[in-house]
């Protein structure tokens, strides 16, 4: 087990890492959308013919919350509902044209964002943050 000095450690990169990238901003990256709207967007974006529970499940949100945050974006013409065709009560969720623009301006920013996180590195340390973040995914996610 860790001793109270490294798990400090841990706790101090995790508010930096939060600090640099804005998440504790109201919007993200220049959009008029929050944190979890941005994550919610980019979740259909990826995800095409997703269900509104299925988006909760896979963010880990609330449901209702989720329901909540889908009714603005359907408001905001942000994305539309339309039947499953395998379950009658559950609707699926699409991003209309003007949500495809929002999510595709959300995923950009993001990638300029981490190419700005990493600009003053020399190639080798940016090499040295790809293995750190892949072992990161590896012994927390269990992937690869």
């Amino acid at each position: 087990m860790l001793n109270q000095s490294e798990i400090t450690s841990i706790r101090s990169f995790n508010r930096n890492y939060t600090k640099l990238l804005g998440i504790l901003n109201k919007k993200v990256l220049d959009t008029p959308l929050s944190w979890t709207e941005g994550r919610v967007i980019l979740e259909i974006y990826f995800n095409q013919d997703k269900t509104p529970i299925e988006v909760a499940n896979h963010l880990s949100l609330d449901k209702s919350y989720t329901s909540r945050i889908l009714k603005r974006f359907e408001k905001n013409e942000l994305l539309y509902k339309s039947p499953s065709s395998t379950d009658l009560r559950s609707k699926k969720i699409h991003l209309t044209s003007q949500g495809t623009k929002l999510a595709q301006q959300l995923d950009e920013r993001s990638d300029q964002q981490i190419k700005d996180l990493l600009i003053n590195l020399s190639p080798q340390q940016q090499q040295e943050f790809f293995e750190a973040v892949e072992t990161l995914d590896k012994l927390l996610f269990n992937r690869k």
